[in-house]
């Protein structure tokens, strides 16, 4: 995967990322994913599903944006929302029985770089808040599956820290001198990466950017990419 120089490292090992989030779960469900929800739920809204599309939410986690995703597409469409940590798949199960769209919902515990999904077999798929967690050898694992998953005229949405807000944002320089300095810091495993170059390099169109301030602080970018070679012109 070719731009991606000056992205921090990962310095330990998946398994032990899942396994924080999967000892965090509830704690998480109830702090940083209703601070990352807003932007998200806008992410959905740029991401333009229709009635009858099949997505599939990548790293779904908690599950705050399902109901949003099954009402976009509802009555026909279908949700697949993968995880890879146990805890998070639970906390989903509870908001979507909540919520009252298990009908249009299915939950499955999976790794994004082995996705239990078909090829060709979705129409969009979201991957909010998870790609700062790899590797650049999983990214291209992960953003392969994406490719291999949609159809051919399907699109990506990526919610991300993007390396190139750094410059304009104290929050992420503090955010990588933690993520280099402060003791298990790490086993959080999401720091900013530079999203245009690492979608381009695995092939992705990138459509369309937004650029958010959760709470007024902490930027992140909104993707909607298409397949390389089955998009127009990007739109911004």
């Amino acid at each position: 995967m070719s731009g991606v120089e000056g992205m921090l490292p990962v310095t330990v090992p998946n398994r032990r990322v899942r396994a924080t989030y999967d000892r965090v779960a509830g704690l998480y469900a109830h702090t940083i994913a209703r601070f990352e929800a807003p932007s998200q739920r806008r992410a959905v809204a740029e991401l333009d599903l229709s009635p009858g599309d099949t997505v599939v939410d990548i790293g779904c986690g908690p599950g705050r944006v399902l109901p949003a995703l099954a009402d976009r597409v509802r009555p026909t469409g279908e949700v697949l929302g993968v995880d890879a940590a146990p805890s998070m798949l639970a906390q989903a199960r509870r908001r979507a029985g909540r919520t009252g769209v298990t009908g249009r919902l299915s939950l499955t515990l999976g790794d994004a770089r082995r996705l239990p999904v078909a090829d060709g077999a979705v129409d969009a798929v979201c991957v909010f808040d998870v790609l700062d967690l790899f590797t650049r050898g999983d990214l291209e694992r992960v953003l392969d599956e994406c490719h291999r998953v949609l159809t051919p005229e399907g699109r990506l949405c990526v919610v991300t820290m993007d390396r190139a807000s750094i410059a304009d944002s104290t929050f992420l320089r503090a955010y990588e001198w933690a993520y280099r300095r402060v003791p298990r810091f790490e086993t959080v495993g999401c720091r900013p990466i530079p999203a245009t170059a690492v979608l381009q390099g695995a092939d992705f169109a990138v459509q369309s950017v937004t650029r958010l301030r959760r709470g007024g602080i902490w930027p992140v970018g909104v993707f909607v990419c298409t397949p390389a070679g089955a998009a127009d012109s990007p739109t911004g």
